[in-house]
């Protein structure tokens, strides 16, 4: 099965044909470039749990990265240390095995890796031309972050649990 194939079958597989039409296709866009990279990078026998869009969203984990332009966003990663820990080790593949600072510095480089796809692949489809941001952590792990606006949330089940990757589409995007 190629990946194209595989990216339609775990989403066909999820609630994404049901909730597509009320999101921007920035964020389709995104969901779709997501699923094909963590195939690709990390494992392809995930499935996608309930997308949802919410107000507000407390991290547990400040893992992120600003996608900068029009339109703008906020990406990040979350979930329970544990399970990013094991997330970070099969995409790394250097052994971590605890939540520590080399665990956090791969979910950066795993949400660089795939922002910077994405936004290869909008200029690409010449959509739009957009840049990114450092990847960034929170230094203080007990300090929540709180975004308010229209997150997509988008949970990915991996064997080990669930990884939920954030995306807040900035208000005046134009597409």
């Amino acid at each position: 099965m190629s990946n194209d194939e595989l990216v339609v079958n775990v989403l066909e597989n999820s609630n994404y044909d049901e909730v597509s039409p009320s999101l921007t296709e920035f964020v389709r866009t995104y969901i779709e470039k997501l699923v094909s990279d963590i195939s690709l990078y990390v494992d392809s026998s995930i499935v996608v749990e309930n997308i949802s869009t919410v107000d507000k969203y407390k991290a547990s984990q400040e893992l992120s990265q600003d996608i900068t332009g029009i339109p703008s966003a906020y990406s990040a990663i979350d979930g329970e240390p544990a399970v990013l820990t094991q997330f970070a080790e099969q995409y790394s593949k250097l052994g971590i095995d605890s939540f520590d600072a080399l665990a956090k510095e791969a979910l950066l480089d795993f949400l660089n890796l795939h922002n910077g796809l994405f936004i290869v692949l909008l200029s690409k489809l010449n959509i739009c031309e957009l840049s990114l941001d450092p990847p960034k952590q929170n230094e203080y792990l007990d300090i929540t972050t709180e975004v308010n606006g229209k997150i997509t949330i988008i949970p990915v089940r991996f064997s080990f649990g669930v990884v939920k990757f954030l995306l807040y589409e900035l208000p005046g995007s134009l597409i």
